[in-house]
């Protein structure tokens, strides 16, 4: 968003400025709370595309009596769009590990020396994590291994979530790839 949204935007929040800046922020950590509740990853970057849409949305003309209701809109969609998303990411790399299952030794050992590359192109760390994260472990055993791998690595569990799915699509991606090469 360009300044001069920014400063209408900011005017509907209060006449003056310093107290404008003092709603802003705190419809900005509102919304991030929101995003953390949701689940969504990257809360602060959800709050940042949230007010941006709202205050584009405002400035071409949209009448809105209450700015937070109005912001808390435009959230709630963004919510449903990333994690709709995430979800289909996820449901991706589900299918390549239900198509691995489902092939023969052949096709396996064909995989392991595609994916085999892929995975040492992470960086130490990475596999690590992945290694640990994805441990055939069951039940509520796994997500207590699980929150107890997020708090060794200092972050939520949500956060360890995200960076596994993340990674996880780094690898599919790479052996799709690698895949058609071969």
């Amino acid at each position: 968003m360009d300044r001069e949204v920014l400063e209408r935007f900011l005017k509907l929040l209060s006449p003056d400025i310093e107290e404008a800046g003092r709603c802003y922020t705190a419809l900005q950590e509102k919304l991030i709370h929101f995003f953390r509740l949701k689940g969504v990853s990257d809360p602060e970057g959800a709050a940042d595309e949230t007010l941006d849409r709202a205050a584009l949305k405002i400035d071409a003309g949209a009448v809105v009596p209450d700015v937070n209701k109005y912001c808390f809109g435009f959230a709630r969609n963004i919510s449903k769009e990333r994690l709709r998303l995430m979800h289909r990411e996820n449901s991706a790399f589900h299918k390549f590990i239900e198509d691995l299952s489902n092939s023969s030794a052949e096709q396996v050992e064909r995989i392991y020396s595609i994916l085999k590359p892929c995975f040492e192109q992470l960086a130490l760390e990475e596999r690590q994590l992945l290694l640990a994260y994805c441990h055939e472990i069951r039940g509520r055993a796994r997500a207590e291994h699980r929150r107890q791998l997020a708090e060794k690595k200092n972050t939520t569990v949500l956060a360890l979530r995200v960076k596994v799915t993340r990674l996880r699509n780094s690898l599919t991606d790479c052996v799709r790839k690698r895949s058609n090469k071969v």
